[in-house]
């Protein structure tokens, strides 16, 4: 495969896990990856002919077995590389997604498993996410969105999305994994979140909300 076919397979499942359904929009797909929906529906039917996904056009695509083998292998590796790349350079955890995933597809089986061992196996990369073990067996991360969150409640950041613009948005307001997050209430008909953070109240949009992922303090 290529590293554009590696590439859609391992954000189709991400979607997957973080919408909690098997089926895939392909607009959703192409609103995360940047593409055309052109280009995206070209790309499907190709991973379709090459048995890696299931595709329907206007009902969406899901991972085959063989796509999901790939994918989570993919997913492995890039946050393997992650904490890697943290831990040992220290890179900041928003410049960490684009220099794994140029490693990601250049890393064999051997250089993988070494790397874990020496990782003293993470069961987590930085961003709080989940990393497959080399049977490809995923835990369960958190599942509950800050956007669903109501006033009153104290949320606790467990992960975060890989996304380069949210991590920086986080770092500025110095938002990080383990933090309790007090919601205050919403404004502009639900679609801003207010919440108190050390102190600080901080007003985060939908866009911000619906990418961390916690937990809410009993």
């Amino acid at each position: 495969m290529n590293r554009a076919e590696e590439d859609y397979l391992k954000q189709l499942y991400e979607l997957s896990v973080n919408t909690q359904t098997k089926r895939v929009k392909s607009a959703d797909l192409a609103n995360a990856l940047g593409h055309t929906a052109q280009s995206v529906n070209e790309m499907l039917k190709r991973l379709a002919e090459k048995k890696h996904v299931n595709y329907m056009p206007y009902r969406g695509v899901t991972l085959t077995k063989k796509g999901r083998a790939t994918a989570v292998r993919m997913i492995r590796a890039h946050r393997l590389w992650e904490v890697f790349l943290s831990e040992k350079l220290g890179l900041s955890w928003e410049a960490l997604h684009e220099e794994a995933e140029k490693l990601e597809h250049a890393t064999s089986d051997v250089v993988l498993d070494k790397l874990n061992t020496y990782l003293a196996e993470p069961k987590t990369c930085i961003h709080g996410n989940p990393i497959p073990d080399a049977d490809g067996h995923v835990e369960q991360g958190a599942t509950l969105t800050l956007a669903k969150t109501e006033p009153g409640h104290v949320f606790v950041v467990q992960r975060v999305e890989d996304h380069a613009p949210l991590l920086s948005y986080l770092r500025e307001r110095r938002i990080a994994l383990g933090d309790r997050l007090e919601v205050v209430g919403y404004e502009s008909l639900g679609d801003t979140l207010v919440v108190k953070h050390k102190g600080e109240s901080h007003r985060l949009g939908m866009s911000v909300t619906n990418r961390i992922y916690g937990d809410i303090e009993r």
